[in-house]
């Protein structure tokens, strides 16, 4: 039984944490340059990158995605700027190393508190900050696709939604000894602009089919007065109308009432005595 345990323990011990299983090596601290224009180009370029391709990964998954970036940097196989191997093949509709440079994602805003965590995590890794557990891996894809050329490189790591990678025979930092340029200008895009989201997808619609935003050209309309004569406005009470009667009708109900005629006995005066004589005839005086 102890030989047993002892044989498990070694082997054991003969393979590394599923975290950092593969990782062989670890990147040496970035250096960027001491100009803040020319820091302040590569901080841009790379928190894009941050942002546009793990905007909805972990700090982790974010810090990764950095020193993916700048492992490129320091390998001889691509542009020894920030800015230069995050905009690689980004002037042609296919073939981009970082889809969002080429697919139109940059023609909206970005969510203002997505985009500072995702410069302040850029930042960090520009100052020498690295994420050892990604290694000296130069590529990654996410767990959805399966490219072609995955089985030609060596797995690193799988990190939230994306799994890294290291190029063959590049398993240790002598294999990245190219120098970072000092300034790479002509690469540098246009500073991104925080804006909410509802105006993203406002600008999002107005994207052309080559993913250029077209301003919609808005002509004045001129307003004409049309005039319009005033007429008298009547009212009527509330309740249900009353039908008017016939004229004929109307004008017997309004005709004036005769007096009722009264009868009585006559009087005279005959010879200073008053005489009063019969009845049932209009009386008179």
């Amino acid at each position: 039984m102890r030989v047993t345990f002892r044989i498990a323990a070694a082997l054991l011990a003969a393979f590394p944490p599923a975290a950092q299983a593969f990782v062989s090596d670890s990147a040496e601290p970035f250096v960027a340059s001491r100009d803040s224009a020319a820091f302040e180009r590569s901080l841009q370029c790379l928190a894009e990158a941050v942002y546009y391709e793990a905007r909805n990964q972990s700090d982790d998954g974010q810090r990764a995605v950095a020193q993916v970036v700048l492992n490129r940097v320091r390998h001889p196989a691509y542009p020894n700027s920030v800015c230069g191997v995050v905009y690689q093949g980004s002037s042609r509709v296919t073939g981009c190393q970082f889809t969002f440079t080429c697919d139109g994602s940059l023609g909206g805003g970005v969510e203002p508190y997505a985009w500072e965590r995702a410069r302040g995590i850029a930042a960090s890794a520009l100052r020498g900050n690295v994420y050892r557990p990604v290694g000296l891996a130069t590529n990654y894809h996410t767990t959805a696709i399966s490219p072609y050329w995955a089985p030609s490189l060596v797995p690193q790591i799988t990190l939230g939604d994306h799994i890294f990678y290291r190029r063959p025979g590049s398993g240790t930092a002598q294999a990245f000894s190219q120098a970072p340029a000092a300034d790479d200008p002509d690469w540098a895009p246009a500073p991104r602009q925080a804006v909410s989201r509802y105006d993203s997808r406002r600008a999002a619609g107005r994207r052309s089919a080559s993913n250029e935003i077209r301003e919609i050209p808005v002509h004045e309309i001129p307003v004409y007065e049309i005039p319009v004569p005033e007429r008298p406005v009547r009212y009527r009470t509330s309740g249900p109308r009353r039908a008017s009667a016939p004229a004929t009708a109307s004008a017997d109900r309004q005709a004036p009432r005769t007096a009722a005629v009264r009868y009585g006995p006559r009087t005279t005066i005959e010879g200073g005595v008053r005489v009063s004589r019969g009845g049932g005839s209009p009386a008179t005086n």
